[in-house]
């Protein structure tokens, strides 16, 4: 059994917390799929950044389901330190990391989805079902 995933934004915690029942799809929420490929985002953008994870502080638990399914967000550092990565990071990353294509593209969707956060004032939270 593996862990569903996908990082999504919202305007608001009430609006986050609509993905519960299927996932940001569902409810028309933007997202990127990181089903079987990325749980902690904070991990990633500390690489991304050259920072350390623990400078980012811990998500919160907007929703929980107690079976399976939940909803947290994502700290406003953490998605202020990945809007800020360049594209010339991110390539250096890829090739750093062995990155295939498919695995770049799901970087380069999260580093813009933040970006499309910061641009509106949302949050960006993360979806997650077993």
């Amino acid at each position: 059994m593996g862990v569903l995933v996908d990082y999504f934004v919202a305007d608001s915690d009430g609006s986050a917390e609509r993905a519960m029942a299927g996932g940001p799809g569902q409810v028309k929420l933007p997202f990127v799929d990181c089903k079987g490929w990325i749980a902690e985002l904070g991990d990633l953008v500390a690489e991304l950044s050259g920072r350390d994870a623990s400078e980012f502080g811990d998500s919160a638990v907007v929703a929980d389901d107690e079976e399976g399914a939940g909803v947290d967000r994502v700290t406003p550092e953490t998605v202020a330190a990945l809007a800020a990565v360049e594209d010339a990071r991110l390539r250096e990353y890829a090739e750093d990391e062995l990155l295939d294509d498919h695995e770049i593209e799901r970087v380069t969707a999260l580093r813009d989805l933040a970006r499309e956060a910061v641009r509106l004032s949302h949050g960006m939270y993360r979806w997650s079902c077993v």
